[in-house]
């Protein structure tokens, strides 16, 4: 395939990815309060993602290497949007927890898969171009994110959780019909 066709297609699904990501970062201080978080136990629940992340990232990549690319970010992209409808109807913070961790967990196929990917149709001499393309759109979904969040956050601190989930189809779809094996 084509290495001008497909950098394209993992930049917008990298920038969906995080744009759903940061869609919920102003909001979910404010969500977990509602639902009678301490401080710490905020804190706990932003951590315990990045924990799942740390923790299952090399196992998606290993399972990338053999089964493939695009069924792991299809997988990566799932998870993401389960955890963020799971966290839309959270009424108790365990459940809030309980998202946090499955999302964590199953959302950690996205980045490595995606750096794997433009490792693999990449030249040598061209391959930090490819990265540096990945990493621009991690950084532009990290700005429109929470603009995005908070905009949405003035109706119902909820509905950022059904945007962000609901962004995600897009991107499954841009991943199943744009990217090849």
């Amino acid at each position: 395939m084509e290495t001008k066709k497909v950098l394209p297609v993992l930049f917008l699904v990298m920038f969906f990815v995080m744009v759903g990501f940061g869609i919920i970062i102003p909001v979910i201080p404010f969500y977990a309060e509602s639902l009678g978080a301490s401080p710490f136990e905020l804190g706990l629940l932003m951590a315990v993602y990045s924990l799942m992340q740390l923790i299952f990232s090399p196992m998606w990549g290993r399972i990338s290497d053999k089964v493939g690319r695009k069924p792991i970010m299809m997988v990566g992209i799932f998870g993401l949007s389960l955890s963020f409808f799971l966290m839309a109807i959270a009424n108790e913070l365990w459940m809030l927890f309980a998202a946090r961790i499955i999302g964590g967990f199953l959302s950690a196929a996205n980045m490595p898969t995606a750096m794997a990917y433009v490792a693999d149709i990449t030249s040598e001499e061209d391959r930090g171009k490819g990265m540096g393309i990945i990493g621009a759109a991690i950084g532009l979904g990290f700005i429109f994110g929470p603009a995005i969040g908070g905009i949405f956050s003035k109706t119902n601190l909820s509905v950022p959780f059904y945007v962000a989930g609901a962004s995600s189809p897009f991107t499954f779809f841009s991943v199943m019909v744009g990217l090849k094996e």
